[in-house]
């Protein structure tokens, strides 16, 4: 699948929606777009109609921000709310990591992961009509150097150097801001 924006995006953009499809609102700090699809379609798929939707409106930069949308829809990653009834605990990274997990029976699994069902669709990931879905450019990470040499503290402890996470801009109405005018 390639990220790249073509004449297909652009018509199934154009797609009334049917009752096949589910909206999903994505959301960038006060930006909402509306994108209706299949719910099994894969999120890199989403991501691309996400920044043919953008660009289709004339947009070139992130909402609120000076950096311009990602050439590759690759570039952007998806955030979940933590709790879905309560938006003030904020999001989550769409990416369920491939962790080990003990069964019912005792007997340990590894769930999660890139292939995971979990991290490929609208479905796998739970998500129903009308889901929010935050959007970013994607953190980078940083990576440490087999070579590179790891400093301990006193205690011997390795001293790694650990990015933060920059967090999800996305702001959520309130009616306080109706009182603002």
């Amino acid at each position: 699948m390639t990220s790249a924006v073509t004449q297909d995006t652009l018509s199934e953009l154009a797609q009334p929606p049917s009752a096949d499809t589910i909206t999903l609102l994505l959301k960038c700090h006060k930006s909402t777009t509306l994108l209706s699809v299949l719910p099994t379609t894969p999120f890199e798929e989403i991501k691309v109609l996400l920044v043919a939707a953008l660009q289709s409106r004339g947009v070139t930069t992130l909402p609120n921000s000076a950096s311009p949308l990602p050439k590759d829809a690759d570039d952007l990653e998806f955030g979940v709310l933590k709790d879905k009834k309560d938006a003030s605990k904020g999001w989550v990274l769409l990416e369920i990591r491939e962790q080990e997990v003990t069964g019912s029976k005792g007997g340990k699994k590894k769930v999660g992961g890139k292939d995971s069902i979990l991290n490929q669709n609208p479905v796998g990931a739970g998500l129903n009509d009308g889901a929010w879905i935050a959007y970013r450019l994607k953190v980078p990470s940083k990576d440490i150097q087999a070579d590179s040499e790891i400093l301990e503290d006193a205690n011997g402890t390795p001293e790694i150097d650990i990015m933060a996470d920059v967090g999800w801009d996305v702001v959520m109405p309130t009616f306080d801001d109706e009182d603002e005018e």
